[in-house]
């Protein structure tokens, strides 16, 4: 599972405010995952990072290479059906039990180079072209943003307002 840890004392200050008005904090983790998952989701859905940017684009070779037209990040949808929470009474976690290479690559961004050969061969047209190395450009969509915590406070105020 990917795990981003975010210092945002302002939350945390909220939670605990709110966590030490009720007997079990379960329910304010349980609530704090589910609008988070949601907005990973919906960022998933829209291309965009947690600060909102826009992903870029997929460039035309890998579109040609694509199973589906569906989006970026998309393509199988094992991504996206795996992303989930985790919550208990003291935590409440996003992200992605696969553990293989592509889910950081996607995240973090990478550069591939060849290992053995002067260059890669990459599949095009029913052809292949060569290059010396493939730029996989960062399109994170694990993290909190600023518009995710405003929706979390306001989900909470919703959910203890008698």
């Amino acid at each position: 599972m990917i795990t981003l840890t975010f210092d945002e004392s302002d939350m945390n200050r909220e939670i605990a405010d709110v966590a030490g008005r009720l007997e079990d904090s379960t329910t304010v983790h349980d609530i704090i995952g589910e609008v988070l998952l949601d907005e990973t989701r919906e960022r998933i859905r829209e291309e965009k990072s947690p600060d909102g940017s826009s992903w870029p684009a997929l460039h035309p070779i890998t579109l040609d290479n694509r199973r589906s037209k569906s989006g970026i990040l998309r393509d199988s949808g094992e991504l996206f059906r795996s992303i989930h929470k985790n919550t208990s009474s003291d935590k409440a976690e996003v992200g992605t039990n696969l553990n293989h290479p592509k889910v950081w690559v996607n995240q973090y961004g990478a550069t591939i180079r060849p290992r053995r050969m002067p260059f890669l061969l990459i599949p095009f047209g029913g052809g292949r072209i060569s290059a010396k190395k493939v730029v996989i450009p960062a399109r994170p969509y694990i993290g909190i943003g600023r518009g995710d915590m405003e929706l979390v406070k306001e989900t909470l105020d919703d959910y203890l307002r008698p």
